[in-house]
């Protein structure tokens, strides 16, 4: 262990700093392997183009006039096709080598100041040369940015610190120097950073790309130095053992050698094209690692060699791991950046020069200790005492063969190198908003290395931010002529995004999928491609291949799953989500809440569905969306306050309208029907072409609450906006509203919709509708009786109710005429005929359900009209309601409390009634009388009825009590106001008999007034 760790044998003067630098090129190592492998992802990092698909989700279902009405709302579907993003600058990598390289630029300077007279200024050349290739002056420090004062002033700064320390204070520890050399660097740097015409970001970028070339130089220089370390470690390997008897022979060590020499020419071969594949492929930059590891222990053993200009202790050691660590870092910075140039540098740098030099070091041990060897001595120890042939003939010879193959590749690293440094400097200038310069750069870089991967994409995305889009589809092709990549495959295919591109597209995702055959991503996109057409067996087949290849599995099981959704197969969508145990991709959970909305199965809510205040992605969107249109009905206010939070955010500005309907759900089947509605219809009034969907979901709202007056409304809103749905719903509502002769018409003009469904079920009503009652009661099937029952039922005799009812015989459609017959004389307010109606329907209806609920309520009302509060208050919490019906008890309460003369608990109650249930002209009418007699001084009944009418503004009811309270206000412009549209809802005769009584109560008013001011 001592030998590994030769330096614990040093004072610690020198030891430290020595660890310290054994640290940093250790780091700079391990920057470089991280970027070997995650460089070009980043900088060309896969990219998703999220589509939304529509589809119509169910919301609400609900049964009137024997015709199921279901709301539906837009639902989404996400597909999410692969992309590649813009090319991401790795400015942490230019801080990185920044920082290392100001540490080495001390440890160097530090270390040629222990050098002898010549050697000094042979390393202070080097330096200068460093420096110089910053172009410092062009950051506007010192001077003009066309002279060189900031270089002269750098130069004469280390000129001066080295020297005084070579020349007059060699008694100066190295720890020292280290540390005076580090406060120089940290001192000009400072000044660099504070007096630069650019920010410190851009700075550091300009540094880093800079000196690139010069770094490039400098790894040159290291890769020569270790060019036959590892023939030299083969050959310790093979006579290092204490005993003779346990070294290799010389086949061994010549067998091992020449397998490693041979391994380089096969690199080399396949470089120049000679040879194809990967036939005893060995990566070039293992190599060198493993050179450099060698290189520790051959740099102290050279010393032999270089012991009259300088010591191994500190001086060879230091620059050994200054030349390392500089190398380390620019390879690294080079995978970092994508540079593909460079790349093919060094790679190609570290061939010629292991090959040319350890070839020529195997010839040298060879013929000075092939006989040593086959003794099986310790030949590693006298490694560079030649008694033949010298060692400078391995640099010479080496210097000679490295110059060959260069030429004979026509001085492609000459070129590459330069194509790598305009690269680098194209990224600068695309950093600081040069696009001029940056293209111009990026051009050099093409010419200098024909169609390398990193200027043709760099081009290809300065031409896609300027929507040049033919120019990057050029850059595009020539980069895949030159190397072919699955992510330039798919961002070519993406440029042919419109349909009368569709083969284009299909062409290029083929060329990919042929080129890289286990690329899922290009799968992926094939299989969307195909989603297009009705080629329904590519699609399974190309789904079936990327969920075998690609990493993201989760992905293609959302398109997937989207794909089954919009085409209908729930057999297959069902198998696809037995195979998700669980997953977190909120796409595929998004598009699953979807799937489970259409199948009529609940999605529960979790925490994680909610991002903390904007939507940033779609698919945050449609995750929320979809799983909230699913949970609408379970009553949960709590999903107000994300709501609420997302729309507070102008970050989810975008999504405004899908939020503020969610909002008007939420508020509807959760019990605020007010705020709903004035929500929606705000919605509804901005919506512009979309403006017709939201009137449509107005008149569900109100068919469900029975005010089918406002809901003809609203649907004939949606239908003048062109919205189908609304055609069929228009009629019913106005059937519904006992408005018969115009619900034939819109009957009539269903047909304009072209729908077959619709126009048949339109036809038959329409039929029914025109029937007379002996021949429905004769004739007609009993689904027509019970349709014309509900249809004309305020208008209909005792007797043809009684005889409508006793002919239907189908058990779902008589109790349905039973309860209409409940309805019948319950609105006659004939409470005896009523009372004996629910015995008859009660005997027949179910348990539970709609109908149940719908003459339980109509029991209670009874109950409550004929003064059975004792009773009413009994049974009310043991009859069978539904959920929304459930609110009914609030008033039941409230009217309770306010006969039993408890104002103060009537008053709670009825404000509350009045938030849930602002839809019921009884509840509203019955709230306004109790404030009124209860707080006649306060305007409370007057706004009751105000909003009562504003909600509802079809109801005569409400009208007629608010024309009153408006008059006992003595608001007679708003009373007036309220006949003119009483004129429009009532018929003349009842219109008549209001009026007297409304100029009965005026009168009296008037004379109260008169008779106040006497």
């Amino acid at each position: 262990m001592n030998k590994i760790k030769f330096w614990n044998s040093w004072d610690a003067d020198t030891r430290y700093p020595y660890l310290f630098l054994l640290i940093v090129a250790v780091l700079a190592l391990m920057l470089g392997v991280y970027h070997y492998f995650t460089g070009e992802s980043n900088f060309m990092a896969w990219d998703k183009l999220p589509e939304l698909q529509v589809v119509q989700v169910p919301v609400h279902e609900f049964s009137r006039l024997l015709e199921p009405f279901t709301l539906y709302a837009d639902g989404y579907l996400l597909t999410e096709q692969y992309d590649v993003a813009m090319p991401a600058l790795n400015k942490f990598a230019a801080v990185a080598l920044v920082l290392l390289l100001a540490l080495c630029l001390a440890f160097y300077t530090a270390a040629i100041t222990t050098m002898k007279r010549i050697p000094y200024f042979a390393g202070m050349l080097l330096l200068m040369m460093l420096l110089a290739s910053f172009n410092l002056d062009l950051l506007g420090v010192i001077g003009s940015n066309t002279g060189q004062t900031t270089l002269l002033v750098f130069i004469v700064f280390f000129a001066l610190a080295s020297y005084a320390f070579q020349a007059f204070y060699q008694q100066v520890s190295f720890s020292v120097r280290v540390m005076v050399m580090i406060a120089l660097v940290s001192l000009l740097g400072s000044f660099v950073y504070m007096e630069s015409d650019f920010p410190p970001l851009l700075t550091t970028l300009h540094l880093a790309n800079y000196s690139s070339l010069a770094l490039m130089v400098a790894s040159l220089l290291f890769m020569i130095w270790v060019g036959y370390e590892n023939i030299n470690a083969l050959l310790w390997v093979n006579t290092q053992a204490a005993k003779p008897e346990r070294r290799f022979s010389i086949w061994q060590f010549v067998l091992v050698s020449v397998l490693y020499l041979v391994a380089l020419v096969l690199l080399y071969l396949r470089h120049v094209g000679y040879v194809k594949g990967d036939l005893f492929y060995i990566n070039a930059f293992v190599i060198l690692l493993i050179s450099a590891i060698a290189g520790f222990w051959g740099m102290r053993q050279r010393e032999v060699l270089y012991g009259r200009l300088f010591p191994f202790k500190p001086t060879g050691a230091i620059i050994y791991l200054v030349f390392a660590t500089i190398t380390f870092l620019s390879i690294g910075y080079a995978y970092a950046t994508a540079n593909d140039s460079a790349i093919s540098v060094f790679h190609n740098l570290i061939v010629y020069t292991h090959l040319a030099f350890g070839a020529f070091f195997f010839v040298y041990v060879m013929v000075n200790f092939g006989d040593l060897i086959n003794q099986r001595l310790a030949v590693y120890k006298v490694v560079y005492e030649p008694r033949k042939l010298p060692v400078y003939t391995i640099y010479t010879m080496g210097a000679i063969l490295l110059a060959i193959l260069v030429m004979r590749t026509q001085f492609r690293v000459y070129f590459n190198a330069y194509a790598g440094y305009y690269s680098y400097l194209g990224d600068l200038y695309q950093s600081s908003d040069n696009s001029i310069l940056a293209e111009r750069f990026y051009r050099e870089s093409d010419l200098f290395d024909n169609h390398n991967m990193k200027a043709s994409f760099s081009l290809s995305a300065m031409y896609r931010a300027q929507n040049e889009r033919n120019k990057e589809i050029l850059s595009l092709q020539e980069a895949l002529e030159r190397s072919p990549n699955p992510k330039l495959y798919i961002r070519l295919a993406n440029l042919y995004d419109r349909k009368q591109y569709f083969f284009e597209k299909l062409y290029v995702l083929q060329q990919g999928a042929e080129a890289f055959p286990k690329n899922g991503e290009i799968y992926n996109n094939l299989a969307l491609l195909y989603a297009q057409t009705s080629v329904h067996d590519s699609v399974a087949y190309y789904f079936d291949l990327a969920q075998r290849h690609a990493e993201n599995q989760d992905l293609v099981r959302s398109n997937r799953l989207a794909y089954y959704t919009r085409q209908a197969m729930p057999d297959e969508a069902k198998e696809l989500i037995t195979e998700i145990r669980s997953t977190k991709y909120k796409p595929l959970r998004s598009n699953m809440a979807a799937l489970n909305q259409l199948l009529g199965q609940t999605s529960d809510i979790k925490e994680d569905d909610f991002v903390a205040d904007s939507l940033e992605r779609v698919e945050d969107l449609t995750l929320f969306y979809n799983k909230t249109i699913s949970s609408v009905n379970n009553g949960d206010t709590s999903l107000l306050k994300p709501i609420n939070r997302y729309l507070g955010s102008q970050e989810n500005r975008l999504f405004m309208e899908d939020l503020l309907y969610l909002k008007g759900l939420v508020h509807h089947y959760d019990g605020r029907p007010k705020e709903a509605r004035s929500v929606v219809e705000n919605l509804a009034l901005a919506a512009g072409e979309r403006s017709g969907y939201y009137y449509n979901a107005l008149g569900h709202w109100m068919m469900e609450e029975e005010n089918y007056g406002a809901a003809a409304h609203y649907f004939k809103e949606a239908k003048d906006r062109g919205f189908t749905q609304a055609f069929l719903s228009h009629a019913y509502a106005l059937a519904l509203n006992h408005q018969t002769d115009e619900a034939v018409e819109a009957l009539r003009e269903v047909a304009f919709t072209e729908v077959e469904s619709a126009v048949a079920v339109a036809q038959s009503l329409e039929e029914v509708l025109e029937q007379a009652p002996a021949t429905i009661i004769t004739q007609a099937p009993d689904h027509d009786k019970v349709q014309y029952l509900i249809a004309y039922l305020p208008d209909l005799l005792p007797e043809d109710v009684d005889r409508i009812v006793k002919s239907v015989q189908e058990k779902d459609l008589r109790r349905e005429a039973l309860v209409a017959k409940v309805d019948y004389f319950m609105g006659r307010r004939e409470w005896k005929q009523a009372n004996e109606a629910i015995k008859e329907a009660a005997t027949a209806l179910r348990p539970e359900g709609e109908l149940r609920s719908r003459l339980n309520l109509q029991q209670m009302r009874l109950w409550l009209n004929t003064k059975n509060h004792e009773v009413l208050v009994k049974r009310m919490d043991n009859l069978y309601l539904t959920p929304k019906d459930k609110r009914q008890k609030l008033y039941f309460r409230a009217k309770i409390a306010e006969v039993k003369g408890r104002d103060r608990e009537a008053a709670e109650r009825y404000s509350q009634s009045l938030k849930m249930l602002l839809y019921d002209e009884q509840v509203v009418e019955d709230a306004a009388a109790f404030f009124a007699r209860y707080s006649p001084a306060e305007m409370q009944a007057y706004d009751i009825l105000l909003d009562g009418i504003t909600y509802n503004p079809y109801s005569a009811r409400l009208y007629k009590a608010y024309a009153l309270e408006s008059v006992n206000r003595g608001l007679v412009s708003y009373a007036d106001q309220a006949l003119v549209s009483l004129r429009s809802l009532l018929p003349a005769s009842e219109y008549s008999t209001f009026k007297e009584k409304f100029d009965k109560q005026r009168r009296a008013k008037e004379a109260a007034a008169d008779q106040w001011q006497l």
